[in-house]
């Protein structure tokens, strides 16, 4: 009985993974909403029936997508089930803040991979080509900006622009985690109705004012911090480990920095206007990021929410 339940479940819910996948590929506007939503066959099989038999659901609905969704529809839902796999198993075992973490490993390893096989077996390197487009598009305003005689006017504008390009190239894993975070996070929001509904034992996950970092985190952003005094060249192994370390690091001190301001916030029952407005101007302001990221460093590094009375 269990198991012809299973197979009925498993056979309903590849059908409905099929046809997200479907509108994901051949559906832009609606399919970027639903890509965020395509795990959840995956997670409520998972959850209800274990990793063993989501293991198997997920190879055996991948053929059925690739039948009706050709190959693009293969390497949408091959990511997806995956990270909806793996983010079900720790759902099951009611650890929330474990399946946002392990699907967002998976969404990495996914886009790592399919970066791999383009450039092995396609011959396309997707960052080259994206750093060729944006040169041409820049050539373009360069043009423009000669032939309407205002060549001096963007001519700094142009320039800076060109330096960034040369950053941005070196900032592809950064963009790699910080897609593989979004994207894991967003599956979790538009799943936790529905888990809400079939697990409603699974606890949520901590508010962010409680969000700790380990203080190896500061370890770390030190470490990288004093790397970036050394005089690295562009393309250098240790050049692309400073910068990305400094963006990634730097990154989670701020949101540590906030989270921090959240926990004052509410432990002396400020306005919730004072907290929005932190956040805007951490975000819009370098001054108030850099205050920001000192207190996360202060709260990961010295525990100073531990003396908030």
């Amino acid at each position: 009985m269990k198991q012809t339940r299973a197979l009925m479940e498993g056979a309903i819910l590849i059908s409905l993974f099929a046809i997200i996948t479907l509108l994901v590929v051949y559906v832009p506007v609606i399919g970027t909403i639903l890509l965020f939503a395509l795990p959840l066959p995956m997670i409520l099989y998972t959850i209800r029936h274990g990793l063993k038999l989501g293991i198997w659901m997920g190879a055996v609905s991948l053929p059925v997508v690739f039948i009706v969704g050709s190959f693009n529809g293969l390497i949408v839902a091959f990511m997806s089930a995956c990270a909806g796999i793996a983010m079900g198993h720790f759902f099951k075992r009611k650890e929330p803040g474990h399946a946002i973490i392990s699907g967002a490993l998976i969404y990495m390893l996914s886009i790592v991979f399919y970066f791999v096989i383009s450039i092995q077996f396609l011959g396309i390197n997707i960052i080259d080509e994206a750093m060729t487009q944006y040169r041409q598009s820049l050539d373009m305003v360069e043009t423009v900006a000669k032939q309407s005689g205002n060549a001096g006017q963007f001519e700094k504008q142009l320039k800076l622009m060109e330096e960034q390009l040369g950053i941005v190239q070196y900032l592809f894993p950064t963009a790699i985690v910080m897609v593989g975070v979004i994207f894991s996070f967003l599956s979790y929001l538009i799943a936790k109705p529905l888990l809400r509904r079939f697990s409603p034992d699974i606890p949520n996950l901590k508010p962010f004012r409680e969000l700790k970092f380990p203080q190896s985190v500061v370890v770390l952003y030190l470490i990288i911090v004093m790397l970036s005094f050394l005089p690295l060249e562009k393309g250098q192994m240790l050049y692309s480990i400073a910068l990305n370390g400094e963006f990634i690091l730097g990154f989670l001190i701020f949101i540590q920095g906030l989270s921090f301001i959240f926990f004052y916030c509410h432990k002396k029952q400020y306005p919730k206007a004072a907290v929005v407005i932190a956040v805007i101007l951490g975000f819009v302001h370098p001054v108030f990021m850099a205050a920001i990221r000192i207190l996360g460093v202060l709260d990961m590094g010295f525990h100073i929410r531990n003396k908030v009375k």
